[in-house]
């Protein structure tokens, strides 16, 4: 019985991951990952539509003071200008939870990305997204693409 709740309880956590992988820097990624509650790639966000992203089970290969948030647009292998919003680019003060940074080496942190959306001037196309962290010394703590379709 026991097996059949605890199997019961974890299938909709599974179902409820976005498609995602390593990017190519080879960075870490977190264990689990909800962007915009998307279960499919790629994944349908309307063009200029917030995104939110949860990221549960970074661990950080280095120790820092701060995490950098970025996000990299690419189409056709070109990359799309998509900077960060003010304030969104300081990931300890709005990203992660209330006491995480400073981040020691091998410690296992959540991320959370509350993106208010940018418009892309694109609609219809499929793009490669990647969503990563840096430390205070350039390092990628973690690293993440899925694959968007910018809908209307």
């Amino acid at each position: 019985m026991f097996k059949f709740l605890l199997i019961a309880a974890l299938v909709p956590a599974i179902l409820a991951q976005t498609p995602v992988r390593q990017c190519a820097n080879g960075a870490g990624m977190p264990q689990t990952v909800d962007i915009n509650g998307c279960t499919t790639s790629p994944c349908p966000i309307p063009n200029g539509a917030p995104i939110i992203a949860f990221a549960q089970g970074i661990t950080s290969p280095v120790a820092t003071n701060g995490l950098e948030s970025y996000i990299v647009i690419r189409l056709a292998g070109l990359q799309i200008p998509f900077p960060m919003p003010d304030g969104l680019e300081d990931a300890c003060a709005v990203g992660t939870a209330p006491g995480t940074c400073p981040v020691s080496a091998g410690q296992v942190f959540d991320y959370t990305l509350n993106h208010h959306g940018e418009p892309l001037g694109l609609t219809g196309v499929t793009v490669t997204a990647e969503v990563g962290l840096l430390a205070d010394d350039g390092t990628v703590v973690g690293c993440l693409q899925f694959d968007v379709q910018i809908v209307a």
